[in-house]
């Protein structure tokens, strides 16, 4: 979820400036902080001057992005590739004797006539060329023509950034006729599948970054059976993540052996790892890293699989829906992987199936680890541009990234690493999400009482007319921060919720309130099957700005800013828990060790200047606390210079959380 920042006076665009001192305006919520995207800043680069001053807004995207000169290049690259197969058919008569062979890379010295064991008499080999997977990749960071500063320096906040434009790859629908989709550029896709034999899937999705030489390359590698007979086939596909690439089709006959030594050696060449010992695979520094496929997702079947499919959803659709008719349209808008797809490409990530498959959880604890060493790096702050480039690497090899044929930017500053941090929570959220998508099927259950099961989570509408609900809307409408003015939150339905794991675990360590957690909306499944959860060993310190937590505010806008809602997409969900707070730990200034938290407290509270009038608090019948507002100076003043604009409620133990109520918003803007 989101995490906490620390802010300077210097740099922070959360600051405002008041009679020579400099004010904070912080954020919380989610994971860590507000919204499983966590704090961003804002960038020049990205953002253009805001018409209003408010430093704890998110930016407004408004109207349709252009098409970024990335995009139109991964077009050009893609029609040159269909064009090249259009010759290609011409000369199929001669393709079926002899599989046509592309060339390999730089360390690949097949030739189109079979590589090196091919016979004296054939016709003259073609010129091996080396592998080009990044086109761009000649313009080396450092040599060559100067390329922009990636990122300049931003402002140090704990309000989300924008998000970045999408990379507009489109989703390549591949052919699957079983466990392991055959790759959709494959000449002999519908004739042949992946081999399979007991757990031994034969196909690997390999991933590196290397940013020195603008490289950001995949090498997808597979054995193929031939769907009637006993021949085997190795196909290869390299080249930048978003293109098609190079390819090479290695005909074997009927030696299935053979086959296994072609794919076992490159997969060594290229990992400097064995295929046998993949379940213990170690990423070597400079070598390609092993990606987990996702053979899953339900545009990644043949056309016979998928119409079959087809049917039973249109079958099981017949059956009768179970749910209130509001809590079913709830259920079918969190669990919709097309809105978890779209977030996560706006972050650069690569989600298309085609190069990249979808991350395990190991290989997010390693995203995590490999951005831990960056943090370490800009934290001590004396470090080579070289260490920084080659941790950098390490990242973008585990976590994969699409930037089109720009260079791989560096991640260099406090909000690059929030950056991250929010994409990795995102993914952590939407892999728990799919685990519930992605359930066998019950034939017998309608698709959405299916997903609502797998929530584990009792979800309630609550009547308009119920008191309950007029507390709440009170409650979100009198704690509108004054400093967030670029839109009024409007309250569209309440549901009321129960986790049993969460009512069960549950410590009441006193001084309970019911506070505000804000999240973008790919993540709130994630969120509502397992609950709010405290980042990982593996993610790092800079992303918090006391401590690796789980973050709450008394102001509804200042959690609202993380559901990052748009003019075109204003609908967003707020959720109200129960936090028990016992003896708080009042903090003036981020301390990223606050979670060591001093004998006989029980959470912290980051001191805002404003915050809900205590004169205002009402009291529900099971001793309950709601800070009702409207918002108060609070006169907390900080003498070096800066102070939180709002409160911010961090724990540092899930079990002092519960979650009473999830909203519905919509976002007005002005």
């Amino acid at each position: 979820m989101p995490r906490r920042k620390a802010a300077t006076p210097a740099t922070d665009p959360n600051v405002k400036q008041e009679n020579g001192n400099s004010v904070v305006n912080s954020q919380s919520d989610d994971r860590g902080s507000d919204s499983n995207g966590e704090q961003k800043t804002t960038r020049k680069r990205v953002v253009p001057p805001p018409v209003k001053t408010d430093p704890d807004e998110p930016t407004i995207k408004r109207g349709r992005a252009a098409k970024s000169k990335a995009a139109e290049k991964l077009a050009q690259i893609k029609q040159e590739t269909s064009d090249e197969k259009e010759t290609g058919k011409a000369k199929k008569g001669r393709a079926k004797k002899k599989a046509q062979v592309k060339n390999e890379d730089v360390d690949d010295s097949e030739s189109t006539a079979g590589g090196k064991g091919a016979k004296k008499g054939r016709p003259k080999k073609t010129q091996v060329k080396k592998e080009n997977d990044d086109p761009s990749s000649s313009s080396s960071v450092g040599k060559g023509k100067k390329s922009k500063q990636v990122k300049e320096e931003p402002t140090d906040d704990d309000t989300p950034l924008p998000p970045t434009k999408s990379s507009g790859v489109e989703r390549v629908v591949v052919v699957s006729k079983g466990r392991a989709p055959v790759d959709a550029l494959c000449p002999i896709a519908k004739t042949a599948h992946v081999l399979e034999e007991d757990e031994d899937i034969w196909d690997c999705m390999l991933n590196q970054t290397n940013i020195q030489f603008n490289n950001n390359k995949y090498y997808l590698i597979q054995i193929l059976k031939d769907d009637s007979k006993n021949v085997y086939s190795v196909w290869m596909r390299w080249g930048r993540v978003g293109a098609n690439g190079q390819n090479s089709l290695q005909p074997c006959g009927g030696d299935l052996g053979k086959a296994k030594k072609i794919f076992m050696k490159k997969f060594s060449d290229k990992t400097r790892n064995e295929w046998d010992m993949r379940d213990f695979f170690e990423k070597v520094p400079g070598k390609y890293d092993l990606l987990a496929m996702d053979y899953a997702t339900e545009d990644t079947t043949d056309s016979a699989s998928k119409n079959a499919k087809e049917k039973m959803k249109e079958e099981r659709k017949k059956i009768e829906c179970k749910l209130d008719l509001r809590v079913k349209a709830l259920i079918e808008l969190l669990c919709d992987v097309r809105i978890m797809e779209a977030t996560v490409m706006e972050m650069k990530y690569d989600a298309a199936k085609a190069p990249l498959g979808k991350l395990t959880t190991e290989q997010i604890r390693a995203g995590y680890a490999a951005l831990k060493k960056i943090d370490e790096l800009i934290l001590q702050g004396k470090y080579s541009n070289m260490q920084l480039v080659l941790a950098c690497n390490d990242f973008y090899t585990r976590i994969p990234h699409y930037f089109g044929m720009k260079v791989p930017p560096l991640i260099k500053t406090k909000a690059d690493i929030q950056e991250k941090v929010a994409l990795l929570e995102a993914l952590g959220d939407i892999q728990a999400a799919l685990s519930v998508i992605d359930q066998p099927i019950d034939v017998n259950v309608h698709p959405v009482d299916q997903h609502y099961i797998g929530l584990k989570c009792e979800i309630t509408p609550l009547d308009k007319i119920t008191e309950d609900y007029k507390v709440i809307e009170n409650y979100l409408l009198s704690t509108h921060g004054k400093t967030h003015t670029s839109y009024k939150l409007e309250l569209v339905e309440a549901f009321v919720c129960k986790k049993d794991m969460e009512y069960e675990r549950f410590k009441d360590v006193g001084n309970r309130m019911l506070l505000w957690h804000g999240s973008r909306l790919s993540n709130w499944a994630g969120i509502l099957s397992q609950g709010l959860r405290i980042a990982p060993p593996e993610a790092p310190v800079t992303g918090y700005m006391f401590g690796k937590g789980i973050y709450f505010a008394d102001m509804s806008s200042k959690s609202a800013n993380y559901c990052w809602a748009t003019q075109r997409s204003n609908i967003g969900f707020l959720a109200l828990s129960e936090v028990a707070l016992g003896k708080t730990n009042d903090l003036l200034n981020a301390n990223y060790n606050a979670n060591k938290l001093p004998s006989g407290c029980n959470s912290v509270k980051g001191l805002g200047r404003t915050a809900p009038d205590p004169q205002k608090f009402k009291k529900l019948s099971d001793g309950l606390v709601v800070p009702m507002g409207p918002g108060k100076e609070t006169k907390v003043s900080n003498s070096q210079g800066y102070s939180l604009l709002y409160n911010e409620y961090i724990v540092y133990d899930p079990a002092q959380v519960r979650t009473r109520f999830l909203l519905k918003v919509k976002f007005n803007f002005r």
